[in-house]
């Protein structure tokens, strides 16, 4: 068979130029490859991301009916700080977020009674006492001197009683003692609230009027 020298120029060049072509592309496929990857990737992220973030920020319907008969833990705020603006509120309302659920709050709103006969300087001082007694260094209440946060039950009252021997001013004495004593301290320095929160964004508070009595 005769082969025309066209044709034996085709047979020894086209394999070697597919084999040269084939290996060209082979770092375009592989490069396109990792690009699927990626954008898939990106795609699983970004349906799965919005499905945590609901379920780690959004209550469950569970959680919503067990606490529902619960105050709003702003609500409960505007309820013990009735004459704050909103601005106030909502800094109270950020540092209750630091809060963990049944940790005990001590809320104490002044008199302005006793602030008239004391003086402001005087309150501040017992504020700073319930903020930084058994602490070192540090403070529970985050500088507000109103809202106050305590491990536990027992810790607050163990302060409550350091500050009562510390500050017997701030307290006062109850009418029985009052007809018996001529000096007797007739006004508190404040309103003692406690507050707990309980599920997302609810409370429940109220007032302590034993707080600052003295028996």
């Amino acid at each position: 068979m005769f082969f025309s020298p066209l044709a034996w120029f085709a047979y020894a060049t086209i394999p070697p130029v597919c084999a040269f072509f084939g290996w060209l592309a082979f770092p375009f496929a592989f490069f396109a490859s990792i690009l699927a990857i990626v954008f898939g990737t990106i795609q699983l992220w970004k349906a799965i991301t919005p499905c945590s973030i609901s379920n780690t920020t959004s209550p469950s319907s569970n959680e919503m009916s067990e606490y529902a008969n619960f105050a709003s833990t702003r609500k409960a705020l505007k309820t013990i700080f009735s004459q704050a603006s909103d601005k106030e509120i909502t800094i109270y309302e950020k540092q209750l977020d630091g809060v963990k659920n049944l940790d005990p709050v001590l809320i104490i709103s002044p008199n302005q009674a006793w602030i008239n006969q004391q003086g402001w300087p005087a309150y501040y001082t017992v504020m700073d006492g319930f903020a930084t007694n058994g602490l070192q260094n540090r403070r529970r209440d985050e500088n507000s001197r109103c809202v106050f946060h305590f491990a536990d039950v027992a810790e607050l009252y163990t302060v409550r009683d350091n500050i009562y021997n510390l500050f017997p001013n701030a307290f006062y004495d109850s009418p029985s003692r009052q007809a018996q004593l001529p000096n007797a301290q007739l006004q508190p320095i404040g309103t003692a609230w406690i507050l707990t929160k309980v599920g997302v964004r609810k409370s429940d508070f109220g007032v302590d009027n034993r707080f600052f009595l003295i028996i």
